[in-house]
């Protein structure tokens, strides 16, 4: 199966159904796989869609997971990431443990940061001096936000560093993100992006208009060139 740089697809059911035939041939394509997960709506959806369509159709015990970010809270809270993951995902699923590399958000930011940026260190592959995921997901908010880089703080596109620890602009929680440089080091990358609520940054951003340059969403751009937008109607509607 393949994407174009640019997905609209009519509902949120045939975005999934398709993203989740090209995850299955993506798996398939290679021994290992890793992929990093976002959070936010879409993909608890998406997630619910692979174990109860997908099951017997992906091999996920080839698959590592990882996150894209974390929101600084226990792994048992309402807004984890993670406990997303694994009660929608991977529980389900029956992911092995040896195959989950959380981020640690109960612990301080700025320690698990560099923590993380050493479990993807040894757990990933090295390209010229970054580690390198198969597949990052990534979700935008309607500030034109992705990952935890908020339009607040455009100085991290140029960090050189693996991981950091940030603040939310509005609510100031703290945070863990991968930088720009590990997403755009990743071998694909794709945004799922639904809802009315993101209409105006996704004109702005993938028409390549100036103020889109205030977004971090527009810095994804990764070496390898695969990257795809999956939108669906509300948030890409036609002309």
């Amino acid at each position: 199966m393949t994407l174009t740089t640019h997905n609209t697809f009519p509902s949120v059911a045939e975005l999934t159904s398709t993203f989740a035939d090209w995850l299955g041939e993506l798996v398939a394509s290679k021994d290992s796989f890793s992929i990093a997960l976002s959070g936010g709506r879409t993909p608890i959806f998406i997630f619910d869609y692979l174990v109860a369509n997908y099951r017997d159709k992906i091999e996920w015990q080839k698959i590592k997971f990882y996150w894209g970010d974390e929101r600084c809270v226990s792994p048992e809270d309402e807004e984890s990431n993670y406990r997303a993951a694994m009660e929608h995902l991977l529980q389900p699923l029956g992911i092995p443990a040896a195959n989950i590399f959380r981020i640690q958000g109960e612990d301080d930011p700025a320690d698990e940061a560099l923590r993380y940026a050493q479990v993807l260190r040894d757990t990933l592959p090295i390209v010229n001096g970054v580690p390198q995921l198969d597949l990052v997901l990534l979700g935008m908010g309607a500030d034109g936000h992705t990952a935890s880089i908020f339009p607040n703080r455009l100085d991290l596109l140029a960090s050189a560093r693996v991981c950091e620890a940030v603040t939310h602009p509005e609510s100031g929680q703290a945070r863990v993100t991968l930088t720009m440089q590990v997403i755009n080091r990743a071998e694909r990358v794709v945004f799922l992006v639904t809802g009315a609520d993101k209409t105006e940054k996704v004109k702005l951003i993938t028409g390549g208009k100036q103020n889109a340059k205030l977004f971090p969403s527009t810095y994804v751009n990764p070496t390898s060139g695969q990257l795809y937008w999956l939108f669906d109607q509300a948030a890409n509607p036609k002309p």
